[in-house]
Order: C-alpha cells, then structure tokens, then sequence
C-alpha cells in the first residue's frame, strides 16, 4: 500500500519541477524560471566609478523595465576626475549628440548599440546587464572604443522610461587603461573619470537607427 504512494509522490514532484522549469505552447517552448547569472553592480564596475555617480542614482532590482527603445542625449558635464591640467568644468555642455538604442532585451541582459556625432559608425556592445525595477534602470559593462589609444572604459548609465524617452539620464564612465603602446598626449589619462547628465532632463525618443547603415537617420 505504501509502494505506489511513494512511487506517486515521486511522479508529481517531477511533473511540478518540469513544469517550473517550462511549459509547451504549440511548438514554443516558455521559459517560467530561468534564473540569470549577472555580475552584481558593485562588484562588477569601480568602486570610485560608482561612487562619484552617487548611489542614489543606481537603480537596484532584478526585475528592470523592458527598454526596447533607441533615444538621443546631450551631456552635461557632472562631475570629473583627471590629472589633464585643461578640462571641462562641473555644469559645462558638452557639444556632443550621443545615439542610444538597447534592444535584444532578455530579462537582465541586453545589446547596447551606440554612437556619437563625432563618430562615423556605431558600436555593439553585447551583452550589457541591466538592474533596476518599475520604470527605473542601470545599464553596465566595460567597452573598448576604437579611438585614440585603444582605451578600456568601465560605463553606466542610468534613468526612468517614460512615453518620450528616458527622464534624468545619467552617463559616467572610467577610463581603465589604453592598449597601444603609444598613447597620445592628448587624451585623458588612465583612471580618468567622468559623470554626465541629460542637459535638459530628458533624452529624447529619437529613430537614429538603420540595419545596414551607421548614419543617424533622425539627427
């Protein structure tokens, strides 16, 4: 009598746990609990990166928004960390437009593809990883840009989706080191760090991106 019981408790134990792990739709497979293994933030970036952008403007959570979305920026300068003697000042603009689209989102991971107007052609980065909760949000990971040097940069940005784009971007970035042997005098030196803000609070929704070509379609 207490054979077939044990044997049926074990039989409902493995349906529970297959079907936690994913349930068949058709010929699609959803997946209902997929944990994901991310670098935590402050482990992960600098921790006088981190500290110079603020705590307070990192948003922590596990469930971030779903982004999707190309937008645009103009960068006022924060905050700033170089020993270059000549360097903008707290509350200068800088003249840049900078080209933002996320996509590719799965849960905490995503594609980051951007670009500058002092730029002939965007950058993927990929993955990024992604913290934040309800409309908030943190984007980190490390690039190496192809300019002068060949720097490491360790980045993140922040901010709120909202209908016309993202509200209180943040951008701060570190430069870790340069690759090159030979690095020109006139970049900013290893463990120069930088803190921007949205000139005007909000980075607008902007259609920049076209599969195939790097231009800007919506400047």
């Amino acid at each position: 009598m207490k054979l077939p019981l044990v044997k049926r408790f074990v039989w409902m134990a493995a349906l529970v746990l297959a079907l936690s792990s994913c349930l068949k739709e058709g010929n699609k497979t959803i997946l209902l609990n997929d944990p994901q293994d991310i670098p935590f933030i402050t482990d992960y970036l600098p921790e006088d990166l981190l500290r110079m952008f603020g705590e307070e403007n990192v948003h922590f959570g596990d469930q971030p928004p779903v982004i999707d979305m190309e937008f645009k920026s103009m960068h006022r300068f924060v905050s700033l960390s170089t020993s270059l003697p000549n360097h903008p000042q707290p509350g200068d603009l800088s003249p840049i437009t900078y080209y933002h689209k996320i996509c590719r989102q799965y849960l905490q991971k995503a594609d980051y593809i951007s670009m500058s107007s002092e730029e002939n052609s965007s950058k993927l980065v990929s993955p990024v990883y992604l913290t934040g909760r309800g409309n908030d949000f943190t984007v980190y990971y490390y690039e190496t840009p192809q300019t002068a040097g060949s720097p490491e940069h360790a980045v993140l940005f922040s901010g709120t989706v909202v209908n016309g784009g993202v509200k209180d971007l943040r951008y701060g970035y570190k430069i870790l080191k340069y690759n090159d042997s030979i690095v020109p005098p006139s970049v900013y030196p290893a463990n120069s760090i930088f803190i921007f803000k949205d000139a005007d609070g909000l980075a607008e929704a902007c259609l920049w991106y076209q599969e195939g070509t790097n231009v800007p379609q919506n400047p």
